[in-house]
């Protein structure tokens, strides 16, 4: 019987990680394998730890099962599922954004007393705006959708410190959606702000 329900507690563990998107194996909950488009990374905020996504489309798109995929050389396989959506969808030419666990993290500097959005709104982890940074969103079937790169993998993804750290602006397309990625002011969950300097060490 002890035995039994130890494994009953491992297996409510992992449906519990699985459903918040904390793989580690790079792979998303691939949900209904719906396919989606026109979905894409629009602005990543290292300064207040966030990753927005937009919706290019003129329809509103469910975005249940869609997945991001984060690098890290520290990460067995060098990387993981940072982040699964749940039953969430996103309005025509609307942005949405999830922010970071090291913001209710004590470990991390954070405040265990952070107010999210929403459990559905969280992604594991951190960003910083130093170092070498590759992430990919992916739909619910696997295919591509999107991918973020500042820097070269050099030793490993996440590992490499050092590049320049613009501390009052964040990555952002500009204009939304297809713009080219530049800094630009923080501007979360509205229209990106206008261009205000190039990203040094950018392949994007």
């Amino acid at each position: 019987m002890k035995k039994y329900l130890a494994l009953a507690a491992m297996a409510a563990l992992v449906l519990v990680s699985c459903e918040k998107g904390f793989g580690t194996d790079g792979k998303g909950d691939e949900g209904d394998g719906a396919k989606v488009s026109g979905i894409v990374f629009n602005e990543i905020d290292a300064n207040n730890k966030a990753i927005e996504l937009y919706n290019t489309t003129d329809a509103e798109v469910s975005l249940k099962g869609i997945y991001i995929v984060k690098y890290d050389a520290s990460k067995e396989g060098g990387k993981s599922t940072t982040w699964t959506a749940a039953d969430l969808k996103l309005k025509a030419k609307s942005w949405m954004y999830i922010e970071s666990s090291d913001l209710a993290d004590e470990v991390e500097g954070g405040d265990p007393n952070y107010k999210y959005q929403s459990e559905d709104h969280i992604f594991k982890g951190g960003l910083s705006g130093k170092k070498n940074v590759k992430l990919e969103l992916y739909a619910a079937d696997g295919s591509l959708l999107d991918t973020f790169v500042r820097g070269e993998e050099g030793a490993g993804w996440n590992q490499v410190s050092g590049y320049d750290n613009d501390k009052n602006h964040s990555f952002s397309r500009c204009p939304d959606g297809n713009g080219k990625w530049a800094y630009a002011d923080s501007s979360l969950g509205k229209k990106n702000g206008e261009k205000v300097a190039d990203i040094n060490h950018s392949n994007i």
